[in-house]
């Protein structure tokens, strides 16, 4: 993708983070804010620049084993917005499992993920940073006493879908042995580049700019970048889109065709071992931030509950393009969740009403994608195991969960203090409760011996492979970890996100005279993003020697 940047003779100072890639920080969403604080006071600042395309490697001491380590690469979340790999301190699970872990920087926002919607300018550029570091990981890994052939990509909200995605680009196949992506669903958070057409229009109109896209693309170069970066961050869907038509690349698009179609040709499917998972209740903190903090019990009147549902509905059913003559019916699609969740027999308890749109929230955007990638993994002919949790642990420790009602459950991120061991940190204040740390051991195990083996089981935990026709999913709860039964997780809720929805929504906007696929269209009409600017060289690297 780009020449490598120069070598250098002698020895390097690179004990210190890079810079983070360009973002607007005050826009950090609550769950975001609550994990900072769970992070030391005095952790440094390494500052905003364009130059960050920066890894941060973690090294295990003790023997290298004859394989060399295996290598977890850590890709960050942040709705592809925002974001760093500089929070995310890999030391302890590193220190405690024998794994090398690299987390990985990549462009964001207009800068990362902005398309002018054809070659000029073709977007996907922080998959492509993603791409080049798989690249750079896989050369020299093993100067690091890493495995270059047992590189695991993992990642949770945006680096879940961008792990979700790895797999089914030709550009990252073969250059990962397995997966894990957890709280992000990427078969439905793809958009195409007629999607983005109105993203161009606000764009151009914000900055001032002539349309025609050469125009566009000078004008947007010549904009101050942190001017850039502030001054579209009213935009919240960037992220990857299908670029098939836009690509200028001569090793060809990042992504070809749209993920549900791509998941029908299992040639398009890198299949490789894979864990998915969610929580129990990933948009509490969302809802909480958009009722307000004095509606403390969360309740939900029957009024609200269906206006909400008919407006995200409305939102979903768009027509291909500005110049088409669909007839568009969004009641179709609102009819058909309201009849799904709906309590039956009718039910008005607002609190009840609250619980069944926080499951529509967590089953839509994160489990029914998750789970549908795990079942094309496991049906795939490599026969390659696939693996599903569905993370239930209320953290003990009192600073985690203070400002978290009961009700919330565990929200979103609110897994990944035991994925890196944080009960275990001694730079913080915090005191957490032993069961806490005893989770973390489980949670990392489970992690490293996957790494290790391409099955999560341990001693302790017999975490089964996940099928279509066998769905078990591990529940990581309180009091013990075991696999569902059909009562524990609403499986007909995942069927009906996977298989009944996406063709009521095809019915709503079928009336169309244009050729454009209404099926392509309405797949990526559930999703989140967009794309940017100019592809830099990779640069390296934190080193860091854990004793």
């Amino acid at each position: 993708m780009t020449d490598p940047l120069p070598s250098w003779n002698g020895m390097r100072n690179a004990s210190m983070f890079g810079p983070s890639c360009p973002q607007v920080t005050s826009r950090r969403k609550l769950h975001d804010r609550l994990f900072m604080r769970l992070l030391p006071s005095d952790m440094p600042d390494p500052g905003l620049s364009e130059d960050c395309l920066f890894l941060n490697i973690y090294v295990p001491d003790g023997n290298r084993p004859a394989e060399g380590w295996p290598v977890m690469v850590w890709f960050h979340g942040g709705d592809f917005n925002g974001g760093t790999p500089a929070i995310w301190d890999a030391s302890i699970f590193v220190t405690k499992q024998k794994v090398l872990v690299v987390t990985v920087a990549y462009r964001l926002n207009i800068l990362g993920f902005f398309t002018s919607t054809d070659a000029e300018s073709p977007g996907n550029y922080g998959m492509l940073d993603q791409v080049a570091a798989l690249d750079w990981i896989g050369r020299n890994i093993e100067s690091f006493d890493g495995s270059p052939n047992n590189i695991i990509i993992y990642g949770h909200s945006a680096g879940a879908i961008s792990v979700g995605l790895h797999m089914m680009s030709p550009l990252s196949r073969g250059k990962f042995h397995k997966a894990i992506a957890m709280s992000g669903d990427a078969i439905n958070s793809v958009r195409t580049a007629q999607d983005e057409m109105s993203v161009v229009d606000q764009v151009a109109d914000k900055f001032g700019c002539y349309r025609k896209t050469a125009d566009l693309m000078e004008c947007l170069r010549n904009v101050d970048v942190d001017i850039l970066v502030r001054e579209s961050a009213f935009i919240e869907t960037w992220g990857p889109i299908v670029d098939a038509e836009t690509s200028n690349s001569t090793e060809g698009p990042f992504l070809p065709r749209h993920p549900r179609t791509e998941l029908n040709d299992a040639e398009d499917l890198y299949a490789v071992p894979f864990i998915a998972g969610f929580t129990n209740n990933e948009q509490a903190l969302a809802f909480i931030e958009s009722i307000g903090s004095s509606n403390v019990d969360g309740r939900l009147p029957p009024s609200q509950f269906e206006t909400m549902i008919r407006d995200e509905s409305a939102a979903a059913v768009v027509a291909p393009d500005e110049n088409s003559t669909c007839e568009l019916r969004p009641e179709l699609v609102s009819e058909a969740v309201l009849f799904f969740y709906k309590p039956h027999p009718s039910n008005r308890d607002q609190k009840i009403l609250r619980d069944r749109y926080l499951d529509l929230q967590t089953e839509k955007n994160y489990a029914a994608g998750l789970t549908l990638l795990a079942a094309k993994v496991a049906n795939h002919p490599s026969k390659v195991p696939a693996y599903v949790y569905r993370f239930d642990y209320r953290a003990r420790t009192q600073a985690v969960t203070r400002d978290v009602p009961e009700w919330a459950g565990v929200p979103h991120m609110f897994e990944l203090p035991f994925v890196f061991g944080l009960p275990y940190s001694v730079s913080t204040s915090i005191q957490w409760n032993n069961a806490d740390k005893k989770m973390a051991d489980v949670v990392m195990a489970m992690f490293s011996t996957f790494a290790r083996t391409s099955n999560p089981s341990i001693p302790t935990v017999k975490w089964e492979a996940y099928s279509d026709r066998m769905p078990g999913i591990l529940l990581i709860e309180q009091r013990s970890l075991d696999m569902s039964n059909p009562n524990q997780v609403d499986y007909k809720a995942l069927a009906f996100w996977n298989e009944y929805y996406p063709t009521v929504l095809e019915a709503a906007t079928n009336n169309c005279c244009n050729t454009t696929s209404a099926a392509e269209t309405l797949s990526s009409s559930l999703g989140a993003c967009a794309v940017t600017v100019s592809l830099a060289a990779l640069r390296l690297l934190t080193v860091r020697q854990f004793v």
